[in-house]
């Protein structure tokens, strides 16, 4: 009987060199700034563990998808190079208690601070633009019962009774449920701004009761006060930003555009409208613009819609037989409609040109952000307070602007989206 013997003893920086994790985290770590935190809290207390320290391997929980601090301890303990990387030499760990107080007490903006300072160098590497912004919202589901499916007593009507220890969710309801049994929530809502890169630049973790478009003036003037941009910027957003006090701060107070779809569960046409925001015909179809001009002496803007299967070829060739309610206008022009609305910046948004077609697609970079922020964890958090959960938040976006930072200083900016692949040799 024998047995292998193998050294226990490894070299730090070989293993960085040829392990792509490891080599990874140490891009990141490297590119870090934390020069304006305190490592620690020098007047209180014994010596205690780095702040610092404990930053990173919250960064590591992110990224690794690890769901509780416990497992985090645990993951780190296995891996005492990643240990000694993050800044816990020896395998030397603070309680988990340690985590969640910093994670309560730690002020969000010395941690939103971080996010700055890491996003304005990628603005100076020219890797990020600032003419174009995408604007969106994602919920976050607090850590009760009450969203759990499987419980058949749960709330989801009752917005006065709080769910335990919860104080701070709310109830909130998806656009798109998840699962067709129920579309409502407990918990927050993170909004965002992101770049056409796909970099988020401010981040908002609020309580469901506050509407998009508020939350979106919010971050558009602290846009402009934190990083500057030039006038004639593009701001595109969904139809839930179709608000007219929203297109009067981004076109006429800051002369940008304002690229967001109508609504029309907020029209007060009486006619009914279609999901592109145009009259529906007595088929039920919606209708093709056919242009629109402005009436100076009444200060408006008319519209002109016309028959769709009239209007294109291709509708056409699924209507074979012309037209479902048998207009009798159909064998001729075609059913047309018209209406007017006030001119304001609302209006002036040229949602049948083109151009609006080609820039509005850019607006699934921040459904990939978001695809990208889920997959490493973050709609489900496991805490109680809101504001443990938004420094929880903050730090998952931070780690997606280090990667995109890492990226860039090792000459990689085509992979500044790559999360886990970004420090590859090939």
């Amino acid at each position: 009987m024998y047995c292998v013997q193998k050294s226990i003893f490894i070299n730090s920086d070989y293993a960085i060199m040829n392990s792509l994790t490891l080599r990874s985290y140490n891009e990141m770590f490297n590119v870090l700034n934390l020069s304006a935190i305190p490592e620690r809290m020098h007047n209180k207390g014994n010596k205690g563990y780095s702040r610092h320290a404990i930053i990173r391997a919250l960064i590591v929980k992110t990224r690794e998808h690890i769901e509780s601090i416990p497992r985090l301890i645990g993951y780190l303990d296995g891996n005492p190079i990643m240990a000694e990387l993050c800044g816990f030499p020896f395998n030397k760990f603070p309680d988990p208690s340690q985590f969640y107080r910093f994670l309560k007490n730690f002020k969000y903006s010395q941690l939103e601070n971080i996010l700055f300072s890491t996003n304005k160098k990628l603005i100076d590497f020219g890797a990020i633009t600032m003419d174009t912004f995408i604007i969106d919202s994602k919920p976050v589901l607090a850590a009760t019962r009450e969203n759990n499916p499987k419980n058949s007593d749960r709330n989801l009507t009752d917005k006065e009774k709080k769910p335990k220890r919860n104080h701070d969710a709310t109830l909130g309801y998806f656009s798109k449920a998840p699962d067709s049994s129920t579309s409502f929530f407990w918990g927050y809502r993170n909004h965002v701004i992101v770049t056409k890169e796909g970099i988020v630049l401010l981040e908002l973790l609020l309580k469901n009761n506050i509407s998009d478009a508020d939350v979106a003036m919010m971050l558009i003037n602290k846009l402009k006060r934190i990083y500057g941009f030039k006038k004639g910027s593009l701001f595109i957003a969904d139809a839930a930003y179709d608000v007219n006090k929203l297109y009067d701060l981004i076109i006429d107070s800051l002369k940008c555009q304002a690229f967001i779809p109508i609504n029309p569960r907020s029209a007060k046409e009486p006619h009914t409208l279609g999901f592109n925001g145009r009259p529906l015909c007595d088929a039920g179809l919606e209708m093709a613009s056919d242009g629109q001009w402005f009436e100076k002496s009444r200060n408006t803007i008319k519209h002109k819609y016309i028959c769709p299967i009239k209007a294109s070829k291709l509708f056409a060739k699924e209507y074979p037989k012309g037209c479902p309610a048998d207009n009798p206008k159909f064998e001729g022009y075609g059913c047309t409609k018209y209406y007017s609305e006030r001119n304001t910046a609302r209006t002036s948004v040229p949602r049948d040109s083109a151009e609006y077609t080609s820039k509005y697609a850019q607006r699934i970079v921040v459904e990939q952000y978001f695809a990208r922020l889920g997959s490493i964890e973050a709609y489900q958090t496991t805490h109680y307070s809101i504001k443990t959960v938004k420094n929880q938040m903050t730090i998952a976006h931070i780690t997606l602007s280090l990667i995109a930072l890492a990226a860039v200083t090792i000459n990689k900016k085509e992979k500044i989206r790559c999360y886990r692949t970004f420090a590859s040799i090939a």
